[in-house]
């Protein structure tokens, strides 16, 4: 699980609260648990028969025009209403977890930098209607979704009519 100069390291330093090897195993084992979610969630809609990916922002009509936010700046979505992403419909089930290994090194850097208190960007969203698609941060918001957190800073890059 760990290579040479990690061992040493733990070896010098031990498995302290501020060890950076022990918040990223720590943020490993929730990578795998959500993995593991999203998995099983992926196996029992092919089971059901009921949808549970993402939806694709590339099904809405392309007749529709964008048109500029009616929010500046940065805003508070709840994570219930962002259903959707701009392109990466394939990487994160409807609940936001991951769906394949690929994903691992991004979401732990993520969830090791949200637990040592650093300031993340907000997300990127398109506005359709009342719903939201993630353009930017689908890793933020699949690690925020793990961490049973309700809303996500947020900035609205444009509106599309539903």
């Amino acid at each position: 699980m760990f290579n040479s100069l990690e061992m040493a390291a733990i070896s010098q330093f031990g498995f302290s609260h501020d060890n950076p090897l022990e918040s990223r195993r720590k943020a490993g084992l929730i990578f795998e648990r959500a993995l593991r979610r999203g998995k099983a969630r992926a196996f029992w809609s092919r089971v059901t028969g009921k949808a549970n990916g993402l939806r694709d922002l590339s099904h809405i009509s392309p007749a529709v025009a964008p048109r500029p936010a009616r929010q500046a700046g940065v805003v508070n979505i709840p994570l219930a209403k962002i259903v959707g992403s701009e392109n990466r419909v394939r990487d994160f089930d409807s609940a936001f977890y991951p769906l394949s290994d690929h994903n691992r090194d991004r979401w732990i850097g993520i969830a090791v930098a949200r637990r040592n208190g650093a300031s993340l960007p907000p997300v990127e969203l398109i506005q359709v209607g009342e719903e939201y698609y993630v353009r930017d941060g689908h890793h933020r918001l699949s690690v925020a979704r793990a961490s049973n957190q309700v809303e996500i800073e947020a900035r609205i890059a444009f509106v599309l009519q539903a």
